[in-house]
């Protein structure tokens, strides 16, 4: 996995009632609620906020017209570790689900899904380690001809990135996997 760390900053709205010695912890506690484990089609899966630059804080107090108010908006430099997965990057993941129609398989905050087209090359159906749906085994999984190959829910792959869509949402980023090339698919534990 790409994980690297990215210099950011973001606006913060602070109330009135939130003014004084306590602040920066206000301003610091904020940030890490509103940032840690959300995604940006930017930068990727924001994992973690390591440093939170107060010496630079400015702040700006929104005109409120005639009503009162009074809430300003800080703009807060921080870096993060920040976790991007680009197409073609090979990473590991856990199957969290196998089916007929292929594997989704958690790769840290991200699912991609790998399809029974990218499980096994169709032409190498006489090969052994050819994977083919069994729904006979307890529990249905893909496996092998031989059975020396068995992959089923908890099964640990490494597996390339043939696809993926990032969104600000976290739960829309996914990508598409395959298993099929050198030194891919299950790993030992």
């Amino acid at each position: 996995m790409f994980f690297h760390v990215k210099q950011m900053t973001k606006n913060l709205a602070v109330d009135p009632k939130d003014y004084g010695p306590g602040l920066v912890d206000t301003i610091k506690r904020k940030l890490v609620t509103e940032v840690e484990n959300t995604c940006s089609e930017r930068f990727g899966f924001i994992v973690k906020v390591i440093k939170i630059d107060v010496d630079r804080l400015e702040g700006k107090i929104n005109p409120t017209g005639m009503k009162p108010g009074g809430t300003a908006v800080f703009t807060v430099p921080y870096d993060a570790i920040v976790f991007k997965p680009f197409k073609g990057e090979v990473i590991n993941g856990l199957v969290k689900t196998s089916a007929q129609q292929g594997l989704f398989v958690q790769c840290g905050p991200m699912q991609v899904f790998i399809a029974k087209t990218n499980l096994s090359d169709g032409r190498l159906s006489e090969e052994p380690d050819h994977l083919e749906w069994d729904a006979d085994h307890a529990p249905p999984c893909w496996k092998s001809r031989d059975g020396s190959l068995i992959i089923k829910d908890g099964s640990l792959l490494r597996l390339r990135l043939i696809g993926v869509r990032m969104s600000n949402d976290i739960t829309n980023s996914n990508g598409v996997g395959t298993i099929l090339g050198d030194f891919l698919g299950p790993i030992d534990a």
